[in-house]
């Protein structure tokens, strides 16, 4: 019992560090901060981080960076050298190296490529009753910030389906779940549009905040930012829904509302079979 107490402790430090990481990203830290955040030793902290995650912390620090960036590509008209600043990269030429080892293309033929795909979709053919694109202001909302437990999947239709009901079973039987008609899920993957299959992904339920600490593996705990959001409706099936997204990429590049860094979150209004139609409602974190 004694051991498998001290496993748990050392993986919810492992996850606070890499949470560490998530929220320091942009910031000059390296392997000595890391591990303070985890109160865990230089030698001990690197070989666990490793062991659990399959992959350095280092590497980790470097793929969130450069997940952060594409964003920065896409939505933004910064140059190269300032989105390698913001990201937390010491300079350019190491933004660039890491970028195509990774996506085995450059900052500027990713934002060119994506940018080209944009500019040659036809006008929009806006459905009226949807509301959707029609006036920014109906799409805005204000949302406060609570816990969500997540388990990770992918984006198999099979295997996801079967983690939301894992997920589902598992809350209740803890007596956490809210009995909220409500999903929540958010890739882990960068967007490699255009089409793209989004490979890993975080499946939630919101949860009570006096018990965000009390969820065993694999439960885990991630946070609802509080802020303004953008949300993009989509009904339709789980095929359909890359179109919708194309729509909501058109829309921002061209909006006034800046968007924040953050990957996006896909809220479902039930446990969706995904052959069939269902709701899903696309959340954008406005920048403040």
């Amino acid at each position: 019992m004694k051991s498998k107490t001290s496993n748990n402790d050392t993986i919810q430090k492992l996850k606070k560090s890499r949470r560490f990481i998530e929220d320091h990203y942009s910031e000059s830290i390296g392997l000595e901060e890391i591990s303070n955040s985890a109160h865990l030793s230089l030698f001990h902290f690197h070989r666990m981080f490793k062991s659990y995650f399959e992959m350095t912390c280092i590497d980790y620090l470097i793929q969130v960076r450069l997940e952060k960036s594409l964003q920065l590509l896409v939505y933004s008209k910064k140059s190269i050298s300032e989105i390698s600043f913001e990201v937390g990269f010491p300079n350019t030429e190491t933004y660039i190296r890491n970028f195509k080892k990774l996506y085995k293309t450059t900052p500027g033929m990713y934002r060119k490529n994506t940018t080209d795909h944009f500019e040659n979709l036809k006008p929009l053919e806006l459905q009226r009753e949807k509301a959707v694109f029609q006036n920014p202001f109906q799409m805005i909302k204000n949302m406060d910030s609570f816990p969500i437990a997540i388990m990770r999947t992918d984006a198999k239709d099979k295997i996801f389906a079967k983690t939301l009901h894992r997920l589902l079973d598992k809350t209740i039987s803890l007596g956490v779940y809210n009995h909220e008609i409500c999903f929540y899920g958010r890739s882990l993957d960068p967007p490699k549009l255009p089409h793209s299959k989004l490979e890993r992904w975080e499946l939630g339920v919101k949860v009570p905040k006096e018990k965000r600490n009390k969820l065993p593996f694999p439960l885990e705990v991630v946070t609802w930012k509080k802020g303004r959001y953008l949300v993009i409706n989509h009904r339709g099936t789980a095929k359909e829904l890359e179109a919708t997204y194309m729509k909501a990429y058109q829309y921002i590049i061209h909006s006034p509302f800046p968007i924040a860094n953050d990957p996006c979150w896909e809220v479902y209004k039930k446990i969706p079979p995904f052959h069939q139609n269902t709701e899903i409602d696309i959340f954008f974190r406005l920048e403040e």
